[in-house]
Formats: structure tokens, sequence, C-alpha cells
């Protein structure tokens, strides 16, 4: 391990709290006698209600340390904490039903189910958990309603735009009424109007919902909407930096 100095958080400001606690976080591959390391010693809070981004060119670790929060991978070792709750420690069945409940996902090629409508592909999170159909289609109704949808209840993906696409996926991901939601490039395949909608729908959904927003990204016009952005170079937090601090156009950083 290098001896670089390692980013560690400070104490969370004045009436915020922390959700997400990652502290000491390595992630290792192992290559015939070669140990290659995708996350060093990781560092980082993440505040209820709060919009942050994570940053960094491709093979930086950006995505390793994306997944090890929404718990779809497990650190090599460390600590991996959501809502007091150690993720590392869960078993594979008890870890799936963490990520259902408490976890919403949304990815740049929306990941619906095709055959399904809009009101389906909401309704399906809940049906994993065992919610009632009746019960599951009322709440996929409002959260559709909620991300401006209610008219293309009844549709396929097949028969939605880009952007409406995306919309369900943000419905889907809210419908267990999560803690968390994780976009992963959530505008890299729609154009500028679009995303830019994209953007300030979730935006508008920590001020509403209280929910948390955590997403991997280039997209500086999402950077802009941000509370945080999270620096990540060569496996490690390189900085950590209030958007407000910065001076972020679309196209350009100026620090």
């Amino acid at each position: 391990m290098s001896e670089e100095k390692n980013y560690m958080p400070p104490p969370p400001p004045a009436g915020k709290e922390v959700l997400v606690s990652v502290r000491g976080v390595n992630k290792v591959f192992v290559k015939g006698d070669e140990k290659v390391y995708a996350l060093r010693n990781i560092n980082i809070d993440v505040y209820r209600e709060e919009y942050l981004s994570i940053m960094g060119p491709s093979g930086s670790g950006k995505t390793t340390l994306f997944n090890m929060v929404g718990a779809l991978d497990r650190p090599t070792d460390g600590e991996v904490k959501v809502g007091g709750v150690s993720l590392p420690k869960l078993s594979s069945r008890e870890l799936s039903y963490f990520r259902c409940k408490h976890i919403g996902y949304v990815f740049q090629s929306y990941n619906l189910i095709p055959w399904l409508t809009g009101l389906g592909n909401v309704m399906l999170p809940m049906t994993f958990l065992g919610v009632d159909d009746a019960s599951a289609e009322k709440r996929a109704r409002e959260v559709l309603e909620m991300v401006g949808l209610g008219h293309r209840l009844n549709h396929t993906p097949g028969e939605m735009s880009g952007g409406q696409q995306q919309r369900v996926a943000i419905a889907r991901a809210l419908a267990n009424d999560p803690a968390i939601i994780l976009a992963d490039e959530p505008t890299a395949n729609l154009d500028q109007k679009t995303g830019e909608e994209i953007i300030e729908l979730l935006s508008e959904l920590v001020k509403k919902s209280g929910v948390t927003v955590i997403t991997a990204t280039h997209d500086h016009k999402m950077l802009a909407a941000s509370d945080r952005i999270v620096w990540i170079k060569g496996g490690r937090v390189d900085r950590v930096e209030n958007t407000s601090d910065m001076n972020i156009n679309v196209g350009a950083i100026h620090l």
C-alpha cells in the first residue's frame, strides 16, 4: 500500500446527519500473482438529504466506490455503513433485501423491462418485497404522477422517449420509499434539454421527498446541481468540495 495521505472526513456541519459512512475501504482484485487495488483506504461520509456527485476519470475507482455504497459489491476490507447498518456483515440474502428496501437505482441505460408498462415496471420492486398488487399499483401511480408521467402509465418503454423512460426509472427507484437513490450517469443517453429536466427532477426529490441522491457522473450540469463533489483519483479520495465554493459552468469547472 502507498504511504500517501488519505482523506478523512471532517465532523458533519451543524444540522447534518451522516447517512452513509465509509471507513478504510479497500477493494483488491487478484490477477495471477498481481494484486490490483481498485480502491485504497477510502473514507467518506454522505449526509442525509444531500445531493452528492462522485467524479473521476475512467479507471479511477469511481464506479467501484459507487457500487460499495449501493451494496452492489463488497469491500476486500473496511467498513460501509448505511443508516448505521454494516453492509459487509450482511448475508447475501440480507443484502438483497436491504438494497430493495432502502436503495433505489437509476442507470444510464434505464434497465426497464421492455414488455411491461410504465406502471408494471414501477410495481416490480414492490412485488419483490411482497407488497400486495393493489397497494403496489396505488404507490406506482403516485410516484409516476410525481415524476410527471401520470399520462403514460400504460405505455411500454418502446412507446416512450428516452427522457420518459428515465423518468419511469426514477419512479421505480422511488417505489419502496428508499433513503438513497444511486444514479449512474443518468443523463448520459439524453439530449441537453432532457438531461437538464432529469437533473432538476432529482434535485426536487432531494428537497421535497427527503431522499439522498448519490450520482456517478461526468455531466457538469449535474455537478452544478450537487451539494458536494467527491473527486476520485487512483483509487483514492483526492478531495471533497462544496459546490458552493466552486465556479461550475457547462463545459468547464473553475476552482
